[in-house]
Formats: C-alpha cells, structure tokens, sequence
C-alpha cells in the first residue's frame, strides 16, 4: 500500500517469494514477526495465513502497518464521507485564514512561473519555513506575508500548536501551504477518533503526503534545489514544483480513503509495535514462530526518508538539526528532526556487532529467520553495503545449524539449495537468507 523506497524489484514477486520462505521455515504457520516492517509490504502479504506482529523503531511505521493488519471499523460510506468533513472543518477554515497572504502569494507565484517569470516561485521554495521567525526581517511581499501568517496564527493560539505544525514546519518546503493547512486539518481530524479507526485515517493523511510531496522521487530526504551549482535557475524543477504543489489535497485524500476502504480485516490478532528491535525479541521472542528481518544494509540513514511522516505521527515539536554553512550553523534546509533515529546497520563500526546480536537473540529462542539482505562485494560496481554479504551470512552461521542462500532475480528466483551459499558477485540481486536452528 505505502511505497517503501529501498525495497527492490517488482514487490508482488518478491513478497512472494518471501512469503514462501518463511513458509518453508516454517510450515505449521505459527505467529510471524516482521522485525523492520516499514511500510507493511510484507506484513500485510503474510497476514492473511499467519497471525503478524510488525515492529519498527518509528512511529509513522506502526500506523501504517496498524492500518493495513487491523482496518478501520466503518463502512466504506464512512471512511468516504471523512475528506468531506476536512474541507467543511473549522480547523481548516481557520488555518487557510491564517496563512491567507501566503496561499494567494504562492499562487501568484506559481501563475508567474508558468508564465516564464520563476523569481518569486524560487524565493518561496528558497525561503526557510515559518518556524523560524529570523527570516521575517526581510522586505517585499513574501516577507509581510509571513509577518501576517505568524501574527494570526499566535492571535488564534496556533504559535507552537500540534494543528498547525505541518503548516509552520514543512510549508512551502515540501508542500504548498494550502496543501500544509489541509494535512493539518486531516491530522487533527484523526487523532479526534478512537480505537481502531484512527490507525487507517492517519495513514490515509500520511499517503495523502506522499502523493503531493514536492521532491525529487516522491520522498522526504531532501527538498528540491531549484537553482544549480552556478545559481541558475532550473525551469524543469521549478515547472515540476508547480505541478506538485497544484494537487488538491482534498482530492488526493479522497482517493486514499477510496483504497483503504477496500482493505478487509483478516480476523486474526495481528499487532503492530513501535519499539526496538532486540528489545521486542528479548520480551516477546517466546510468542514468534517465525522471524522476518529487512534491516538497512548502507549508510544512508533512512529515518531521513520519512522524517515528515513520523513528526506527522507524532505530532510533536521537535528540535531541528542544524548545518555549518560558512562557518554558520544554520537549521537544516530538510528541516530534519534532531532525535531522529540513526539505525546501527547503518554504521560500519556498529553494524557487525548488530547482525550478530540479531541473529544470537533469535536463535536464543530457536526461531527460524529469515532475513533480507542486498549483496555487495568488493569492486562489483553496487552501492555500498556497510557489511559485505558474506560477512553477514558468516555472522548467520555462528549462531544457526542451517544458513541457506536465496537470490531473487525480478520475477524470477533460485529455490533453496545449499550451492546458492556461493556468493558471486550479481549486480542489484535481492538475497534472503534462510536460517534454521
């Protein structure tokens, strides 16, 4: 349902094949537990013939998995009728009152920009959120529009509000601010319900997000550049900017609720947990049948890819990480938040000791795993993996009795045989490894 951006291949096949190896581990179907679940894929494919538990160390995961194992409890009319209920909102009305000047500026700007007149649509992608009043001391109409926007919005109680903080810390960076206001509303309007509901209208609010994102790839990790190393302006991502920041947030959220309407409870007792991923097998490693393991394997941290999402969960104000720019420190231009996680598969110090302590916990309870690993060699041309393949299926070794090697090639796949531990070097090839205590 919710694009996960390291999973590779065609998902379909590859949930699949994952699907049938945890299977062949473990045949009786017992409780499987998706130990880095993300964006659901694989929980949501295995939760309709296995009890699941999904666990990730954030928040925005566990309200999107939560709403893929445990649907919403209303009609499909219901969950239709919830866009309505946005756009009619006080909470809506209110905000688009309180950033009136910056909504009618943008779309000015943005009327220019199409018109081959870029100027002011670059300033307001340039220009740092409303969270920080510093910039405000500026002149000409994009400054007094702030000015107003932060006047009205402390004359409302709206200054360091959870209904306004998508408007004041990521509008105009990564959405329009009308499309801010409405995912404010949306975001007040599910946290208002109760009970299983409120996972799905959530989650709808966080793909609504990710529809209208105004990034290269549709995600968070950085928010476009509209000039190049010379200070050029680049008419194609200024024309794209538009194009995104043109998408009626109502709209787009209709359509969300129309796809989440159609997921149907399994009724099985499926979880999903926020919490680390040793913590949850120390405490609950008795409860698994069967483990699912994708951790990242580079150095890209990839809470940065979903920051805005989990601060949308949490709703909270978070501090913003700072940069040094000519010896400067300045906040971030992707508005980061400053606790963000920093995953220890990701550090090349701290990653081998995390397999190990992986696999050791696991086979602590003698739990079949099954993990998901992306093979790089030396030399062989692929991103870097801050552990090698075959040290990783070495730590796999130490602790189980049986480590089989599965490579996944598109659509295709090798079914499990002891020869496929060779590991030669295959360009973009998805391997899982299959352990058996």
């Amino acid at each position: 349902m919710f694009k996960p951006l390291y999973y590779l291949g065609c998902k379909a096949s590859i949930s699949e094949t994952i699907r049938e190896a945890i299977d062949f581990v473990d045949p009786h179907r017992g409780r499987a537990c998706d130990l880095f679940a993300g964006s659901g894929a694989i929980s949501a494919s295995l939760s309709a013939s296995r009890d699941v538990t999904s666990v990730d160390i954030q928040e925005y995961s566990r309200v999107i998995c939560d709403a893929q194992l445990n649907p919403a409890q209303m009609s499909a009319s219901e969950l239709l009728k919830v866009p309505v209920d946005v756009a009619e909102s006080d909470a809506l009305c209110t905000l688009e009152f309180c950033l009136e000047a910056l909504i009618e500026h943008e779309q000015e700007a943005a009327h220019s920009a199409m018109s081959g007149k870029p100027a002011d649509m670059v300033a307001l992608i340039e220009a740092p959120p409303l969270l920080f009043p510093t910039s405000e001391a500026g002149r000409g109409r994009l400054a007094a529009a702030r000015k107003l926007a932060r006047a009205r919005l402390l004359e409302h109680n709206l200054w360091n509000s959870s209904d306004s903080t998508i408007s004041r810390y990521f509008g105009g960076v990564y959405f329009s601010y009308r499309q801010a206001a409405y995912l404010d509303a949306a975001l007040s309007n599910a946290t208002q319900r109760r009970g299983k509901n409120r996972g799905t209208l959530l989650s709808a609010v966080l793909s609504t997000a990710s529809t209208m994102v105004n990034t290269v790839g549709k995600q968070f990790a950085q928010p476009i550049r509209p000039r190049d190393k010379s200070g050029n302006i680049k008419l194609s991502i200024v024309s794209s900017a538009v194009k995104d920041r043109r998408i009626d947030a109502n709209s787009a959220h209709g359509e969300w609720m129309e796809r989440y309407a159609t997921i149907k409870a399994t009724g099985r007792p499926h979880e999903a947990i926020r919490g680390d991923y040793l913590e949850v097998l120390s405490s609950r490693g008795r409860d698994f049948s069967v483990l699912y393991a994708d951790p990242p394997y580079t150095r890209d941290h990839y809470s940065r890819f979903y920051h805005v999402l989990e601060t949308m969960c949490l709703r909270d104000e978070p501090l913003v990480s700072t940069s040094t720019r000519n010896g400067q420190s300045e906040p971030s231009r992707g508005v980061y938040r400053q606790s963000r996680h920093q995953s220890p598969f990701c550090i090349r110090s701290t990653a081998p000791a995390a397999f190990d302590a992986l696999f050791k916990q696991a086979r602590l309870f003698s739990i079949p795993l099954v993990l998901s690993y992306s093979p790089s060699e030396q030399g062989d041309g692929t991103h870097p993996r801050v552990l090698s393949a075959t040290n990783v299926v070495g730590i796999a070794q130490k602790h189980y009795r049986s480590v089989d090697v599965q490579y996944l090639h598109g659509k295709s796949h090798n079914k499990h045989n002891r020869s496929s531990l060779e590991l030669a070097k295959r360009s973009h090839a998805e391997m899982l490894l299959v352990c058996r205590p």
